[in-house]
């Protein structure tokens, strides 16, 4: 490990014993969260609303950055309705603030500009802390990135607040494209309370038809984390989605496991299953209609998946569900079972 990553993490280890946080994380840790909305299913609210005691933190999807670094909050953002539920239930409240723009990372002003006008947010609505959820920026702001997270860290933990982030999933320090290479992983981890992998998309919409999530895969992602920070403080991210590809060319469509559903008691379609991977994928032929091919997720392939996650990597902090709306009733279930440990960051 180099001298500046090292210095990351001793910087990180002091900070958590000085600051007196609101909200706390301890180990043994098993933590559920889920992003909101993560999908244009309008179900996704009654889903979210009927799981909370499931649930022990929510992402609401609300912010984006303007152009000038101010934040944007997004249509329906801010439901007070929403929020006091969750808060009644101690559900932690990390709001998302997604991007896919580097402006912020133009200058020093600039990113001392943009935290503050994080900060003021986090204040405005007494939000347990920030998620950020920055994509696909440029390998060569990856220096600046992680300075801007750590510096965001800091300034968060003096007001009590957590840092949550979400990354690109990769097993190599570089990644396979720039948006992995962006994120760099052992300058970050230090300083983020939660360590979100975006473990989902491995194939994405603009891809020809295969797996969205291979457990294979995603096991590989996991054991490169686990080479770079404690496991306590990563979720693994389950996709609650699917894909159909018309007449097997991208871009695919995103489905719901309902959807899937429909079609397979209609047409007396058989779903099939890698044997390794264990995703939902069925092959709808019938003729008169086009053909389609559909990877979509179950409880199945979800239960064979957090089986072997926790076999090989007990220490792991838990997962992140996106794409709530539509999905697997007994996806609930395999999620409650897989709780062995409670979650240890609650709201004080």
């Amino acid at each position: 490990m180099s001298n500046s990553r090292h210095y990351g993490y001793v910087v990180a280890t002091i900070l958590l014993l000085l600051t007196s946080l609101r909200v706390t994380a301890q180990t043994p840790n098993w933590c559920v969260s889920v992003w909101y909305p993560s999908s244009a299913e309008p179900t996704g609210r009654e889903s979210l609303l009927n799981h909370l005691s499931q649930l022990d933190i929510v992402h609401p999807f609300w912010y984006t950055p303007n152009a000038d670094l101010t934040l944007q909050a997004v249509r329906g953002a801010e439901d007070q309705e929403l929020m006091n539920q969750w808060r009644t239930e101690g559900v932690v409240v990390l709001p998302s603030i997604f991007a896919s723009i580097p402006s912020m990372l133009a200058s020093e002003d600039d990113m001392d500009f943009h935290i503050q006008e994080i900060l003021a947010l986090v204040d405005r609505m007494d939000y347990d802390g920030i998620d950020i959820d920055y994509e696909g920026f440029p390998a060569n702001t990856k220096d600046a990135f992680s300075v801007f997270i750590q510096n965001l860290s800091q300034a968060l933990k003096s007001r009590g607040k957590l840092l949550s982030i979400a990354v690109h999933a990769k097993f190599t320090d570089e990644g396979a494209w720039e948006g992995a290479s962006a994120q760099d992983w052992y300058a970050i981890a230090p300083f983020v309370d939660i360590f979100t992998i975006m473990t989902y998309d491995y194939t994405n919409r603009n891809e020809p038809p295969n797996a969205i999530a291979p457990t294979s895969w995603v096991l590989d992602v996991v054991e490169y984390a686990e080479s770079v920070m404690s496991l306590d403080k990563v979720r693994v991210g389950l996709h609650f989605y699917g894909y159909s590809w018309l007449r097997d060319r991208p871009p695919a469509t995103t489905v719901t496991w309902e959807a899937a559903q429909r079609l397979i008691e209609s047409f007396g379609l058989v779903v099939e299953r890698d044997l390794d991977n264990k995703e939902a994928m069925i092959a709808f032929k019938v003729q008169g209609l086009p053909k389609q091919t559909i990877y979509f997720a179950d409880a199945i392939h979800l239960a064979d998946k957090l089986e072997r996650l926790k076999e090989a990597f007990p220490t792991l902090g838990g997962v992140a569900i996106w794409g709530i709306g539509g999905e697997d009733p007994q996806n609930w279930d395999i999620i409650e079972q897989a709780r062995n440990n409670a979650c240890t960051l609650k709201r004080n």
